[in-house]
C-alpha cells in the first residue's frame, strides 16, 4: 500500500531538521544489539573480578589527636616573649604542626624504630602475604646502620630443617645452604638469620622472602601515603594510613604520635634553655645600664638645684601667662568696639539713628547715656510721622540729642584711655612670665628624658626577671602539645581498596556505556539511509514500497511459485502501482520509469524484477533500457550479442530498423519483451532528443500494457529528464545503507518542482533485521 509522509509547507529542503529524536526508535535500535551489551558487561565484570582477586587489599587505619593551641610555639629562643606579639602563631599553627608530623625526620625515626626497611613475605600461589609483626625467621645485620640503611637487597630463604636454611634465586633454585645463627656474607655485610618461632619444624619447606629497602625510600613512601587533616575551627587532627597490614599501620601511626611528642618536648626544653641563657645575658646588661641612668639623674638635679616640684611651678607660671593673654585679647576687643561706636556717633549719616546697646562695656555711664540717646531718637521718629522738623518739640529733642552725643563721645574717650593703661600693665606682666617660663621647659625636658630612660630600664629589668622565672619553671615542667583522643584503629573489617562495590559498579557501567557509545558514535557518523523511517522523515513524496535485501545469485528473484520475502515485496509493489496510476484508463498502456540519484542503487534489479512481476500477473510487458552510458541488461538476460546486442541506440541511429528488430523475448516462464540499450554512443543526450524515441514509445504503447523503463541516474546526466515526458509514473530508488541522507534533496526537489511526473520513492536492499523486511506469518515470506 502506498504511504505518504507528513506534508510540509517548507520550500527549502532541510534534512537535518527532519531527522528528529524518536525515543522508541532509539530504544529498539539498541535493544536489537543486546548481545554487544551482554558481551561487554561480561568482559568488564570478568576484568573487575580479576582486579579484585589479584589486588592486595588495603585497610584504612586512623587516629585522632588534639594539638594544644596554647603552648604550641615554634622552636625559637624568643618563645617566652609571645606576649610581646613578636610571634604570630594564630593563623598557621595547626598547619605547621601537620607539616612537622609529615616531616622526613619523624618518619625516618618511625621506620628505624619499627625496622620497616626490612619486610618478610610468605610466598603464596597468587599473592605474597607480609608477615608482621613477627615472621618465621629474623635477619640481623652486623654491619653499621649507616651502611645497612642505605642499601637494598632481596633474599629468598627456604626453611630446610630446625637448624638449617637455604638461599634461593628468583627461579627457586638453591644457591647456598647455611645453619641458623651462622654468620653469612652478603652485599649488605655480614648477616645472621635465626628462627623467630618455637615450632620452626612445623614450617619446614616454606619460603620466606626478605626485602631490604633504603630507609629514606621507605620513609618517603609512607610520607606520601600518610593522610593528615585538621578539622575546621578546631585543633583536632586526624591521621590516617592505608596499608595491607592493619597491625603495621596501627604501629606506624602510634609511633608517629610518640615521636611527635618526643620532638615537641625536646623542642620545648631546648627553647627554655636557650631562653634562660638569653635572659641572663640581657639582665646583666640592663642592670649596668640602670645604674648609669640613676647616677645621671642625681647629678643633673644637683647641678641645677632642681626640686621635685619643678613641673608644678612651671605649670603655675603657664596658667598665669594664659590668663594674661586672654585678658589682653578681651581688652583689644573692647578698644575696637569703642572705636567703631565713636565713628558711628560722629558720622553725619547716622546722626539720628539708633546706637547699638549692650556691647559689654564696663562703664555704666556709657550704658545709661546710650539708653537715653536711643529713647530720644525713637521719640523724634514718632513725632516726625505727624509733624515736620520745624516743630518746636522736634527742635527741642534735636538739641537734647546733640548734648547726649557729646557726653557719649566723652565717656567713650575716657574708657578707651583706661583700657590702654590696663593693656600696658598686662604686657609688662607677660614679659615677666615669659622670662620665668623660658628656662623651665628646657630643664624639665632634660630631666624628663633622664627619668624616661630610667623608667624603661626598670620595667625591662623587672620583665626579664619575670621571664627568667617562667623559663625555669617551663624547663622543669614540660608537657607535650598532643593529647590522643582515639588511638590508631581500623574503621571496619573490610578493606578500603580494592573497593568491590565501586569496581564492580564501574565495570558494569563501562560494560554498558562503551557499547552504547560505540553504537551511538557509529549512528552519529553514519550519513546513510538506514530505514524506511528515515525516508518518511526526510521526504514528502509517496513511498511506494520496500524491497528487502537478498543474497542470491539469480538476478531475477520473482517467479510464479516464489514465496520469499523479496518476491512478496515485488507483488506489493505491483499492487501499489495501480494505486498511483488509478486515474488512467484500463485499456491505456502505462509507462513506468525506474531511476535513482547515483549509480549502484539497484535500478536495473528493481526494474527487471518489476517487469517480471507484471508479466506474471498476465500483463503484456515491455522492458526498455535507456541507460545508454552504462547498460547492464547483458548481466540480467541472455542476449544474442551480449552488450553489443542491437537496441535503442541502434534504432535511433538506423532508420531502416523497425521496432520489432530490437525487441527480444525473455526465455524464462511468464516471459516479457526486452529492448536493450544497444551500443554505447558518444552522445547519449543528443540521441534521446531524436524523434525516433517518440516513435518507439508510441509503438510500444500500442502493443503492451506496461512499459518498464530502466533509466540513467538523474544527478549524473540529463538523459532521464529528457525522457520524463513519456512517463506515467517515476519510481525513485533509494538504497538502504548506501544512499546518503543529503542526496534525498535531489528527489525532494524533483517532487516539489514537478520535474518528474507522478514520482514515488522505493527503498531497496532493506535489512530485514531492522524491522523493514517481510517476515510474514502463516507461510508467507518463506522460500518455495
Amino acid at each position: 500500500m502506498v504511504t505518504n509522509s507528513t506534508p510540509t509547507t517548507e520550500n527549502v529542503f532541510d534534512s537535518s531538521s527532519k531527522f528528529s529524536f524518536n525515543l522508541r526508535e532509539l530504544l529498539v535500535r539498541y535493544l536489537k544489539k543486546w548481545y554487544w551489551f551482554a558481551l561487554s558487561i561480561i568482559v568488564f565484570m570478568s576484568l573487575a573480578y580479576l582486579k579484585v582477586r589479584y589486588t592486595i587489599p588495603q585497610y584504612n587505619v586512623s587516629s585522632t589527636i588534639m594539638i594544644s593551641q596554647d603552648d604550641n610555639i615554634s622552636e625559637s629562643e624568643l618563645s617566652a616573649f609571645k606576649d610581646l606579639g613578636l610571634l604570630d602563631d594564630t593563623q598557621s599553627k595547626i598547619e605547621n604542626e601537620i607539616q612537622i608530623l609529615k616531616s622526613r625526620t619523624l618518619l625516618t625515626n618511625v621506620v628505624n624504630k619499627l625496622k620497616l626497611n626490612v619486610r618478610y613475605f610468605s610466598e603464596g600461589r597468587i599473592l605474597e602475604v607480609e608477615n608482621y609483626p613477627k615472621s618465621l625467621i629474623e635477619i640481623n645485620f652486623l654491619a653499621d646502620d649507616s651502611i645497612v640503611h642505605t642499601k637494598s637487597n632481596t633474599f629468598h630463604v627456604k626453611i630446610d630443617s630446625e637448624t638449617s636454611f637455604s638461599f634461593l634465586n628468583s627461579k627457586k633454585e638453591v644457591l647456598e645452604t647455611h645453619s641458623f645463627g651462622k654468620t653469612v656474607s652478603s652485599n649488605l655485610g655480614d648477616i645472621v638469620i635465626t628462627p623467630n618461632v618455637e615450632d620452626i619444624d612445623a614450617n619446614i619447606g616454606k619460603i620466606i622472602k626478605i626485602t631490604v629497602t633504603p630507609v629514606k625510600f621507605v620513609a618517603e613512601n609512607y610520607r606520601n601515603r600518610l593522610g593528615i587533616s585538621a578539622s575546621k575551627s578546631s585543633s583536632i587532627v586526624r591521621i590516617s594510613l592505608n596499608d595491607p597490614v592493619k597491625e603495621k599501620a596501627k604501629d606506624i601511626i602510634n609511633s608517629l604520635v610518640e615521636e611527635y611528642n618526643k620532638f615537641t618536648i625536646e623542642s620545648k626544653k631546648q627553647t627554655s634553655a636557650r631562653t634562660a641563657d638569653f635572659i641572663n645575658e640581657r639582665l646583666n646588661l640592663i642592670s649596668s645600664d640602670l645604674s648609669d641612668v640613676d647616677d645621671e639623674a642625681a647629678g643633673y638635679k644637683s647641678k641645677f638645684g632642681l626640686a621635685s616640684d619643678v613641673a608644678t611651678q612651671a605649670q603655675q607660671f603657664s596658667d598665669l601667662d594664659s590668663r594674661n593673654v586672654q585678658e589682653t585679647a578681651q581688652l583689644n576687643t573692647q578698644i575696637n568696639l569703642i572705636e567703631s561706636m565713636r565713628r558711628f556717633v560722629l558720622s553725619q549719616d547716622g546722626k539720628y539713628d539708633l546706637v547699638p546697646a549692650n556691647l559689654g562695656f564696663d562703664d555704666s555711664n556709657i550704658t545709661t547715656t546710650v539708653t537715653r540717646y536711643n529713647t530720644l531718637i525713637l521719640q523724634r521718629q514718632r513725632l516726625l510721622k505727624t509733624s515736620s522738623t520745624q516743630n518746636p518739640v522736634v527742635v527741642n529733642i534735636d538739641q537734647q540729642i546733640d548734648g547726649l552725643r557729646q557726653v557719649l563721645i566723652g565717656s567713650l574717650n575716657s574708657l578707651k584711655s583706661s583700657i590702654r593703661i590696663r593693656l600696658k600693665s598686662l604686657r609688662t606682666q607677660d614679659q615677666y612670665f615669659s622670662g620665668k617660663l623660658y628656662s623651665a621647659p628646657i630643664r624639665q625636658k632634660d630631666l624628663r628624658e633622664i627619668e624616661r630612660e630610667q623608667t624603661i630600664k626598670e620595667q625591662l629589668y623587672l620583665y626579664l626577671l619575670q621571664k627568667r622565672e617562667e623559663a625555669e619553671i617551663t624547663s622543669h615542667i614540660t608537657l607535650s602539645n598532643t593529647r590522643v583522643i582515639d588511638k590508631a584503629s581500623t574503621l571496619g573489617s573490610y578493606p578500603v581498596s580494592p573497593n568491590r562495590r565501586v569496581i564492580f559498579a564501574g565495570a558494569f557501567f563501562l560494560g554498558f556505556i562503551i557499547p552504547f557509545m560505540i553504537i551511538y558514535t557509529s549512528d552519529l557518523l553514519n550519513l546513510k539511509i538506514n530505514s524506511r523511517e528515515d525516508l518518511e522523515k526526510a521526504l514528502t513524496m509517496p513511498i511506494i514500497g520496500v524491497i528487502p535485501k537478498v543474497k542470491v545469485k539469480n538476478k531475477i528473484v520473482v517467479s510464479q511459485t516464489e514465496r520469499s520475502g523479496v518476491a512478496e515485496a515485488f507483488r506489493i509493489l505491483r499492487t501499489n502501482l495501480d494505486f498511483l496510476m488509478a486515474g488512467m484508463k484500463k485499456d491505456e498502456s502505462r509507462v513506468v520509469f525506474v531511476t535513482s540519484t547515483i549509480a549502484g542503487e539497484g535500478k536495473t534489479f528493481i526494474s527487471s524484477n518489476l517487469a517480471k512481476t507484471l508479466s506474471i500477473s498476465g500483463k503484456k510487458v515491455a522492458y526498455l533500457g535507456t541507460d545508454l552510458r552504462d547498460p547492464k541488461f547483458h548481466k540480467f538476460f541472455e542476449l544474442s550479442n551480449g552488450i553489443d546486442t542491437k537496441g535503442l541506440t541502434n534504432f535511433i541511429m538506423n532508420r531502416d530498423l523497425e521496432p520489432e528488430d530490437i525487441i527480444y523475448t525473455d526465455k524464462g516462464e511468464d516471459p516479457f519483451d526486452i529492448i536493450p540499450s544497444g551500443s554505447i554512443p558518444p552522445n547519449p543526450a543528443e540521441l534521446l532528443m531524436q524523434e525516433r524515441v517518440e516513435e518507439l514509445f508510441e509503438f510500444l504503447k500500442t502493443k503492451y500494457d506496461y512499459i518498464v523503463v530502466d533509466t540513467a541516474p538523474v544527478s549524473l546526466v540529463t538523459d532521464t529528464l529528457l525522457l520524463s515526458k513519456y512517463a506515467d509514473l517515476c519510481i525513485y530508488i533509494v538504497r538502504e545503507n548506501y544512499t546518503e541522507k543529503t542526496i534525498l534533496q535531489v528527489p525532494e526537489n524533483f517532487y516539489r518542482e514537478k520535474r518528474l511526473p507522478n514520482i514515488a520513492v522505493l527503498l531497496n536492499a532493506s535489512d530485514t533485521k531492522s524491522g523493514s523486511g517481510y517476515g510474514y506469518g502463516y507461510g508467507y515470506g518463506k522460500k518455495s
